[in-house]
């Protein structure tokens, strides 16, 4: 009976993360309201100054020429609201260090790398989901100079621009290469969350590789050139894909090899299943 009742122990409590994330909702919105706020002084404030806006007037919204005046006014505000909003999100990332690489615990006094990456989540969370008017923030992100600006210290870093921005939940923790292509609905995540730890791993994603849609890549993941990652598989955190070889499936493994634009399997050749729908 002894022994049975120690080998009966109470399951011990989860960790309740309701209040912390609480908190970090709070400090969110106070995050996004203050860059939302910054971009639309600093587009009011420089507007302001053009006589083009000075001479707008109600009364000329009455000829076809007015109105066209009016609506390019407004084009030009939404640009430089855009322009402004992806400037105030990487100058408010180089006022935080980058999380380093490793595992850290959720009990207890959280790690002031938890809290970096917490900071830069709130960020990305202010990139992917922008507010009214900065719904071109995804574009500019993805053309020159704001590209490279982003690739100073908010990630992704990367020589490649995608025409639909995939889900790159930890850009400071990615790299990405030249000639990448991400399928829609892709997720790439430099970190990853279990019930009392969370784990902090770098992404790298050499040229020349095509990531199907809606796949997922975990932490740690190291793709190599030219590797082809079949559209619904999940790659498991700190896998490495070899030079043009060809993975799916869930979670994904080798299936063979991505050469010449087509897949190689078992000494056979075949185009990649549903590429030109589900790939770009």
């Amino acid at each position: 009976m002894c022994a049975k009742s120690a080998a009966v122990r109470p399951r011990a409590k989860p960790m309740d993360t309701s209040v912390g994330i609480q908190a970090l909702l709070v400090i969110d919105a106070f995050v996004r309201l203050t860059i939302w706020a910054a971009s639309l002084a600093v587009t009011l404030l420089v507007l302001s100054r053009t006589q083009f806006v000075r001479t707008l007037s109600w009364e000329s919204l009455q000829s076809l020429r007015g109105a066209w005046e009016c609506a390019i006014t407004i084009n030009y505000f939404v640009l430089l609201f855009n322009a402004a909003y992806v400037v105030a999100l990487v100058i408010l990332r180089f006022t935080i260090p980058l999380p380093e690489r490793g595992m850290y615990k959720l009990a207890g006094t959280p790690d002031k790398n938890l809290l970096f990456s917490a900071f830069a989540g709130i960020l990305t969370k202010a990139r992917h989901y922008a507010p009214f008017p900065a719904f071109l923030v995804g574009t500019f992100c993805n053309i020159q100079p704001f590209r490279w600006l982003l690739g100073l210290r908010f990630g992704p870093h990367t020589k490649s621009s995608f025409f639909l921005e995939p889900l790159v939940l930890d850009p400071w923790g990615v790299t990405i290469g030249k000639n990448v292509n991400i399928g829609f609905g892709a997720l790439v995540t430099a970190h990853l969350q279990e019930k009392d730890f969370v784990m902090v791993d770098p992404v790298v994603i050499e040229d020349d590789v095509l990531i199907g849609a809606y796949a997922g890549i975990g932490c740690g993941v190291h793709i190599k050139r030219g590797a082809f990652i079949e559209p619904y598989s999940a790659v498991k955190p700190g896998m490495v894909i070899g030079e043009e070889e060809w993975w799916g499936g869930i979670p994904a493994t080798q299936r063979g090899y991505y050469r010449g634009g087509a897949t190689v399997a078992a000494g056979k050749a075949s185009l990649p299943p549903a590429v030109s729908e589900q790939a770009g």
